[in-house]
């Protein structure tokens, strides 16, 4: 398997014609992957998505990842108005890039959302990575720091109050 992916032969759904394409190493799973052969054998049969079709070059790209669906925005009417000092008990759901999201419950009515919590926003000082910092499912301690109801957004910060990098 070469270590930017790996080549799967793919067969029509309504003949028998079969085609190879390309499953990128980032289309492999959720998540980093470092070697594709920890995840993938030489012969392994494998569920996969056309993602996009070159036929003037021969090329199939596919995707062994669940297609996007946006959900439905969480209703955040319940976090309105909770203090930015205020600290709430949540938990990780998911890490990309860029922060995590983090489902946590209103004090007041028991609603749970998502808000997340921007890379900037997980501690003081500089974090390369947010997976080396949380996990999912891991218990934080966050504070929403702004609500957006209309955009189905709540920032939430895991830093103390007027730290560094606040937005006032």
């Amino acid at each position: 398997t070469p270590q930017f992916g790996a080549f799967v032969e793919v067969t029509a759904p309504d003949s028998n014609a079969k085609a190879q394409g390309l499953v990128h190493i980032t289309q492999i799973q959720d998540g980093f992957v470092e070697s594709v052969a920890d995840v993938l054998q030489i012969g392994q049969e494998v569920q996969v998505r056309v993602t996009s079709v070159d036929v003037g070059a021969g090329k199939m790209s596919l995707s062994m990842k669940e297609e996007y669906q946006p959900r439905e925005p969480d209703d955040l009417s319940a976090f309105e108005g909770i203090p930015s000092d205020q600290w709430l008990t949540g938990k990780v759901v998911s890490t990309p890039k860029f922060g995590a999201f983090v489902e946590v419950t209103a004090p007041k009515g028991g609603a749970t959302a998502q808000g997340l919590v921007h890379i900037t926003q997980i501690q003081d000082g500089f974090v390369e990575s947010v997976a080396d910092v949380l996990q999912m499912g891991q218990e934080v301690q966050v504070r929403v720091t702004s609500v957006d109801v209309g955009a189905g957004k709540m920032s939430l910060s895991m830093k103390e109050e007027g730290g560094e990098g606040e937005e006032e």
